[in-house]
């Protein structure tokens, strides 16, 4: 007798969800030691798929139609964030999109690095680094060659909580970093 087969994934997965659930969504993370898995409740946890998003995914070649992520690329360094975009870029479907948003380097060096000296430097390493846990910030010009590289045909500077496609409107949470997050919507 042959098993029963696999439930349909949704036609769209976030990235690094967090507690921030999306109903309709695959929510995925794969949690750090500075976010323990642990911390989240075992109600929400229900609702969340568990897994390494620095390395290969476990979904099938051009399965999803929208991929979303906010705050969650600058926690990964540049060799990670390169193969989880490459892994995004798999698994959208062609003209699939995946919105990004996350402090984008301008905004970081704006907010935090306000004195170029080294207390400057210094304080700013741990406002925008060493607090957060973060490790790499893309600049726009960065993202759109890599974007590029891996294959997406376009890149669009988006604002906070608009976007052409109705399914990614609304998504954004953080109001307070308008200023400092880089937005964007890359094409398949």
């Amino acid at each position: 007798m042959s098993s029963p087969p696999a439930p349909a994934l949704p036609e769209k997965i976030h990235y690094g969800c967090g507690q921030n659930v999306l109903p309709g969504w695959l929510n995925v993370d794969g949690f750090k030691d500075y976010y323990p898995w642990q911390l989240v409740s075992p109600e929400v946890q229900a609702h969340i798929h568990r897994a390494e998003l620095a390395g290969a995914h476990p979904f099938p070649d051009a399965v999803f139609r929208f991929g979303f992520a906010e705050d969650f690329v600058e926690h990964l360094d540049q060799a990670e964030s390169l193969v989880f975009l490459s892994e995004a870029y798999r698994t959208l479907q062609t003209g699939g999109v995946l919105r990004l948003s996350f402090p984008g380097l301008a905004g970081v060096l704006r907010r935090h690095f306000r004195a170029s000296n080294f207390a400057g430097a210094s304080t700013g390493v741990h406002e925008a680094y060493t607090t957060w846990h973060h490790q790499h910030f893309y600049c726009a010009e960065s993202l759109q060659l890599v974007a590029t590289h891996i294959g997406f045909r376009s890149m669009v500077a988006v604002t906070f909580g608009e976007s052409r496609h109705p399914e990614l409107r609304g998504l954004d949470t953080r109001p307070d970093q308008i200023d400092l997050n880089l937005m964007v919507e890359l094409t398949k």
